[in-house]
């Protein structure tokens, strides 16, 4: 099967690229940490990463988890679509709007991906996601700031909004502990050259 052209976009970009990219993950996820104080419970962290743009991010996903997390971590990444992931080690072809395989996990993990999955199903991928954990748990959802303040339905880049609101509003509703978290992150100081960033998450607590 052909590679998609969003995919192919990605493996045209460099390592340093991605590299830089996975920095700021790691910046978001140690932040996330800090605001819930979560700490894992068991040696080794089971972690489920929702949606994943290129085939370098799956070994770093692992590195940055093990890193900030300071134990080792079995990592299993799900995606609607493989090909792009080729070669690399538990990536699982799956839609993430039905019930998440493989659990209990500690953390599930979507990097901006809600944006990509239509508006009404939104709210699938985010209950699946906790749905799935052990406790205690995280379910994280990082999102770019025009995720979520787009008024239209679909963003400029044509993808869809995501409702924050209405979603946290569900969460109240089922009594899912939550943090709607906020960051601009400033980066002029950091050793790798990149651009602020604006952004935040919903993280569920189990």
């Amino acid at each position: 099967m052909t590679v998609s052209n969003y995919h192919q976009k990605h493996i045209n970009r460099s390592d340093e690229e991605i590299i830089r990219r996975i920095f700021v993950k790691e910046l978001e996820l140690k932040k996330i940490l800090l605001e819930t104080n979560y700490k894992p419970e068991f040696e080794i962290v089971r972690v489920a990463v929702l949606g994943c743009a290129d085939k370098r991010f799956v070994k770093l996903h692992k590195l940055i988890f093990e890193k900030v997390l300071q134990k080792p971590v079995e990592l299993i990444t799900f995606d609607i679509t493989t090909e792009h992931l080729g070669g690399e080690e538990n990536v699982i072809q799956h839609d993430i709007t039905t019930p998440i395989l493989n659990g209990p996990f500690d953390i599930t993990f979507g990097h901006v991906v809600l944006k990509f999955i239509q508006t009404n199903k939104q709210w699938n991928v985010i209950k699946n996601a906790y749905n799935v954990l052990c406790s205690p748990g995280l379910g994280i959802f990082v999102f770019d700031l025009e995720d979520v303040t787009t008024e239209k339905s679909i963003q400029a880049d044509g993808y869809f909004s995501v409702s924050i609101e209405t979603y946290k509003q569900k969460l109240v509703e089922e009594n899912i502990k939550f943090k709607d978290l906020r960051w601009d992150i400033n980066l002029d100081n950091v050793p790798i050259p990149i651009r602020g960033l604006k952004g935040g998450a919903l993280v569920m607590e189990w």
